[in-house]
């Protein structure tokens, strides 16, 4: 395809069209190709030249010639060429006819009827004024031949500038009438489909679709500018990095076509408008330029009709590689002036923060303390929008600012919390540095802490262990009220937990630690949460538990410390363990509140993972699946590494898929993690993940998991967790030994969790365990057992065990022949498991329904149909009500809505009694989206299509 045709076939089709009219109409035909400068005019017009004379028209071209005094200059070269067919050159005398006397060029165009003629006339603002007035009685008086007349003119914003010139600048001229006569053949950028051909036509440049896409992004399709970007890439393939870097250099081929014909004033305006960036406004570039606002408007227009500036406010580029082109121009003292005055204008006018920043990161210290609140402010508020990158150079150019050692240890820390996401070793080595050269005692301490936290989050806990001792031995004996001694201790303590178990027992002995008189401020509340997680895993005292829980929690000024996500981490682990789910999910409602819970750090990980977890301990798979499923990419690529929080978050997203009964995804999850290879390492979040592991195969590979749970049994007893409300391994293996006929070694697993159970305490533990014995029996005695099972788990907040021991009590009631108390079990059963989005315990339920028909002691039928499990994605925000509404969701006298979850039925009461979707989203606090699914859910299940038969469903009708 010739280089013209590119991207261009239906302009090159519109051509064609024009050449056919006048051999067709045997007279003349005039079009205009109009485009912005580098668009391809004269490529276009070049094509269109070969094709006229493959079509035997006689081609005349002429480039524009400027409006010089010579008249007729374009006419008399396009005649020449005419001529020059015959083997005659003919001189037309050149003269400045009065009035309309045209006749004399007029009649040098040869005008036989079987020769057509193609005149094509590149760049019309450049052709005198006098050829422009040939043309236009040409176009209007040859009789009978073929003519057709091709110009290029550019054209930018409202087209001012189109046919300038001092001899056709008005209306009036002949230059406007003809291009009022001629049709319009517009060219615009070309698509991002047609970049990689140009590409590789013009530069021998290999784009794939994302370079091409970005190519598009700086250029607009402009083809002379896409040259201008990939001539440095000549014969090669760039990257989009390549591209970026490039681009932003400035250091651009072609730069003086658009700027070497603008005056001083549109050039400086042209610089204001680049550094101030897109949507500048005319005043603020008038004085950054320091023009008046008259001389900057005309310097405007100049711009706009140079295609520079769209032709609109506030100001802007045409294509941003116009932009960075004349930032590539300023020279680098010049263009720090600039930042600097504009960053100081902006100020002064209130513009964002996040603008007044980007230029003070440009320039560089301004050694003002203005400039490092600014800094600060926009980085934090670029971080809330998730603009990561944006904010730690924010906090880096803070950095350059004169600062006092505790602000400078703040920003270094807040780096540090963001760097940690993307970069940890870049995190660990500001922090250290920082460390290392810090003298104050306050400062030393809190770089350490953070340090340590960096570190311990990575799975390198033996080195936060190392730092936090070194900082002990440098600080010495300082004085003050000690808190800083056991602050150190404690987290040295906390680190511990989250290495190699060698680690933790090689630490203080944990036992004087927690003996500490009680503090105040972060000290206090670190002592308390840690001796919340020590009485959990000893399993002994729950009342102890939940009290020291209570006081670690951050509250007030605490929750805008550095680390008061960790602590709720701690305390409403406890919490939850504890059985107090209710008041876990409270905190966590506030826990997004806390310092550094921000996107794209990890204490908005810890955050997340504390929800999926409190929705776990309810049973409520769809939620905790949709608080962990956003992460998922992030929980993977730090788990493969070692990060401790992330394979718990891994491990939990794994049994929440084999519990929806979506076992490939969990082995998927397992596979990208690497927490499907042995061996693990021995720390304390192993144990979750052998457990997930066992979880997913139980179904196929008993034996593996049975291995499994064992090993994270021996993890657990090794690290001196006793309690079976950390992790019921026992039962689970007791469950998996009694399936496969091992009856005896499951009920000596399952007698010891039951002991354990008994001196911990909460319902769902003893349940969890009582369950297994169960299983373990057989005859009156499982039953017995079973009863008891579904007794404490309906007292607890753990819906979905309660669910698979109604399920197993249903399945052995059945089997003693009790048909109407198995009826009622695996109702209740299957009520509980399509409300915790349990499916495959449904289908297990509904199998059992089956067989129970079969043997004629279940006439009835189970009431409505599964329903499908919602797509992760749908659901907003989970809502948990409270422990007391959990266990009282609306009912009515109507048993049609005894096949509905408890959300569908209290969604149903507030629709039948008017309240728009809208209105049930604010009161439930979950999203319009979350309640259509809902509502058409029930609709289904009920055979109705909408609200009006409500009524009639509610008064049981």
């Amino acid at each position: 395809m010739a280089l013209g045709e590119i991207g261009r076939r239906s302009e090159t089709r519109r051509l064609r069209a024009v050449l056919e009219q006048s051999r067709r109409d045997r007279g003349p035909v005039v079009a205009v190709v109009r485009g912005e400068p580098g668009a391809g005019k004269s490529t276009l017009l070049d094509a269109f030249r070969v094709e006229a004379s493959a079509a035997g028209f006689r081609v005349a071209v002429v480039r524009g010639t400027g409006t010089e005094d010579r008249p007729y200059a374009a006419a008399d070269r396009l005649i020449a060429q005419l001529r020059a067919g015959d083997g005659k050159l003919v001189e037309i005398p050149h003269r400045t006819p009065p009035g309309n006397d045209l006749g004399g060029p007029v009649v040098a165009v040869p005008t036989e009827q079987d020769t057509p003629v193609a005149l094509c006339v590149d760049d019309m603002a450049q052709v005198d004024g006098w050829s422009l007035r040939w043309l236009l009685e040409l176009s209007r008086t040859l009789p009978g031949a073929p003519l057709a007349i091709v110009l290029t003119v550019r054209i930018c914003g409202a087209g001012a500038g189109a046919v300038s010139g001092p001899a056709n600048g008005t209306h009036d001229e002949p230059g406007t009438a003809l291009l009022a006569a001629a049709e319009p053949i517009d060219l615009p950028g070309l698509g991002t489909h047609d970049l990689p051909e140009a590409a590789a036509a013009r530069c021998r440049v290999r784009l794939d679709a994302r370079t091409a896409e970005v190519c598009g992004e700086f250029t607009g399709g402009n083809p002379a500018l896409l040259h201008a970007l990939l001539a440095p890439h000549t014969g090669s393939a760039p990257s989009v990095d390549a591209l970026r870097t490039t681009a932003a250099s400035g250091a651009l081929t072609g730069a003086d076509r658009w700027l070497a014909p603008l005056s001083a004033s549109a050039l400086a305006l042209a610089r204001a408008v680049a550094v101030l960036g897109g949507g500048a406004e005319v005043v603020d570039s008038a004085e950054l330029a320091r023009l008046t606002v008259e001389e900057a408007l005309g310097a405007v227009d100049q711009l706009v009709d140079a295609c520079l500036l769209a032709n609109h406010t506030p100001l802007a580029f045409r294509h941003p590689l116009l932009e960075t082109m004349v930032l590539g121009r300023i020279a680098a003292g010049t263009r720090t002036a600039l930042h600097l005055r504009a960053a100081a204008l902006l100020r002064d006018r209130q513009a964002a923060t996040t603008t007044v920043a980007r230029h003070l990161v440009a320039a560089g210290p301004v050694r003002k303390e203005w400039a490092m609140h600014s800094l600060w402010r926009a980085a934090l508020q670029l971080e809330q929008e998730g603009r990561h990158q944006d904010a730690a150079r924010c906090l880096r150019a803070a950095l350059r600012e004169p600062l006092r050692p505790h602000e400078k240890s703040a920003v270094r820390r807040e780096l540090a919390e963001l760097d940690a996401f993307v970069d940890p070793e870049r995190a660990v080595r500001l922090l250290d540095a920082a460390r290392c050269e810090s003298h104050d005692p306050g400062v030393v301490l809190e770089y350490a802490l953070a340090l340590a936290a960096v570190l311990a989050e990575c799975g390198r806990a033996e080195d936060a262990v190392t730092v936090l001792d070194d900082a002990a031995a440098r600080l010495g004996r300082t004085s003050g009220d000690g808190s800083w001694q056991l602050r150190l201790r404690l987290h040295k303590a906390f680190a511990g937990r989250r290495g190699p178990l060698w680690l933790a027992q090689a630490a203080d002995p944990l036992g004087s630690l927690t003996l500490q008189s009680p503090h105040r401020g972060n000290a206090g509340r670190e002592l308390a949460a840690l001796r919340a997680v020590q009485a959990v895993d000893a399993g002994a005292d729950r009342g102890a538990a939940v009290r020291y829980a209570r006081q670690g929690l951050p509250r007030g000024e605490g929750c805008g410390s550095a680390g008061s996500a960790t602590l709720l981490w701690h305390t409403c682990g406890a919490l939850v363990a504890a059985g107090e789910v209710a008041e876990a999910w409270t905190h966590c409602g506030r826990g997004r509140q806390v310092a550094g819970a921000r996107p794209g750090r990890w204490d908005h990980i810890k955050i997340e993972l504390l929800r999926a977890t409190v929705l776990l301990a309810r049973g409520d798979l769809h939620g905790a699946d949709a608080a962990l499923t956003p992460l998922a990419d992030r929980l993977l690529a730090f788990a493969a590494t070692g990060h401790p929080s992330a394979v718990t978050g891994v491990a939990a997203l794994v049994e929440v898929r084999v519990l929806k009964g979506v076992p490939g995804s969990a082995r998927s999850l397992l596979a990208e993690s690497g927490l499907d290879r042995d061996p693990l390492p021995w720390r304390r979040d192993s144990a979750y993940a052998l457990a997930a592991r066992a979880a997913v195969h139980e179904s196929d590979d008993p034996a593996r998991a049975l291995e499994d749970l064992l090993a994270a049994g021996r993890l657990l007893e090794e690290a001196g967790v006793r309690n079976p409300a950390v992790l019921p391994w026992r039962s689970r293996a007791a469950r998996l030994l009694a399936a496969r006929g091992e009856r005896k070694e499951a009920a000596e697993l399952a007698g010891a969790e039951v002991a354990e159970a008994r001196r911990w305490g909460t319902p769902e533990s003893l349940g969890t365990a009582v369950h297994a014995l169960a299983l373990t029996e057989t005859g009156e005695r499982r039953i017995d057992l079973l009863t008891d099972a579904a007794g404490l788990l309906a007292r607890s907040p753990d819906h979905l065990h309660h669910a698979f021991v109604q399920a197993d009590l249903g399945s052995g009631l059945a089997e003693l022949g009790r048909g109407e108390a198995a009826r009622a079990a695996l109702l209740s059963a299957l009520r509980l498991a399509r409300a915790c989005g349990a499916e495959p315990l449904a289908r297990h339920v509904q199998g059992a329904w089956r067989s129970l028909r079969v043997t004629g002691r279940g006439p009835w039928e189970l009431p409505g149909t599964p329903t499908a499990a919602p797509d992760p994605a749908s659901v907003a925000e989970p809502s948990v009500p409270p422990a007391s509404a959990a266990h009282a969701a609306p009912h009515s006298a109507s048993p049609l809505l005894d096949c509905l979850t408890p959300q569908e039925r209290k969604i149903l009461h507030l629709a039948k009694d008017g309240h728009s979707n809208r209105d049930i989203a604010g009161r439930l606090f979950v999203a319009v989206r979350t309640v259509e699914f809902h509502l058409s859910g029930a609709y289904r299940k009920l055979g109705i299509t909408g609200r009006r038969q409500l009524a009639q469903v509610f008064s049981g009708g």
